[in-house]
């Protein structure tokens, strides 16, 4: 296991045969050699371990702004409309987001999906519904964290979220993820990538030979 980062936020990963496995059990059908290939010139700016851990980030994004959202939800509207607002965002993000890939937003989200900052807003916020004697709102709010934190709404999400990608995006997502990342850095760092259309066909030939 291997992984580093110039500000320490660096992804552990280790690489494989099959592609770059994050501590994290997400899984990028592309090797470290094939992206110095591809993306060289990024690669020397930002470290891969950087850009993985961004990756991850973006991939977890739909929990993140779903835990976030939730205890602002109960507090504006209903619970059962809190509720469905809150599975609504989460499917819809989940679905959508590999297409919207942002630094911008990523910087937002490293401080966002930090669990020690998520359980203290959950703390003060069920402390206060609590104090008022608002118990179902504190049951609703703890058991939504914990689904939410367990990855158990991602997975009754996936059938849904899964077509969706199918139709949306040639890459499995998280491939499809990297690439925007890779694509914004060289944006940001005034970087031609013009052999970055192989990564594509190569992770395409890949699959193909695995399936």
């Amino acid at each position: 296991m291997k992984g580093w980062g110039r500000d320490g936020s660096g992804a552990m990963y280790a690489e494989t045969p099959n592609g770059i496995f994050t501590s994290s059990g997400v899984w990028f059908h592309v090797t470290e050699a094939a992206l110095e290939g591809y993306a060289g010139p990024v690669l020397a700016h930002e470290p891969l371990p950087v850009l993985l851990a961004r990756s991850e980030r973006w991939l977890r994004s739909a929990q993140t702004l779903a835990v976030w959202a939730l205890p602002l939800l109960l507090v504006l509207v209903p619970p059962l409309s809190a509720v469905l607002a809150t599975l609504t965002l989460f499917v819809g993000w989940r679905a959508l987001s590999p297409a919207f890939t942002s630094r911008v937003a990523d910087a937002v989200l490293q401080a966002l999906d930090l669990v020690w900052l998520q359980g203290a807003y959950y703390v003060f916020v069920l402390s206060i519904f609590a104090e008022r004697g608002q118990l179902a709102l504190v049951g609703i709010g703890l058991a939504g964290f914990v689904l939410l934190r367990w990855g158990l709404v991602d997975r009754l999400a996936q059938p849904l979220v899964r077509r969706i990608w199918a139709s949306l995006f040639p890459l499995p997502v998280a491939d499809q993820v990297l690439r925007g990342f890779i694509i914004r850095a060289a944006l940001a760092h005034g970087l031609s990538l013009p052999h970055l259309d192989r990564m594509e066909e190569a992770i395409r030939r890949r699959l193909g030979r695995s399936s």
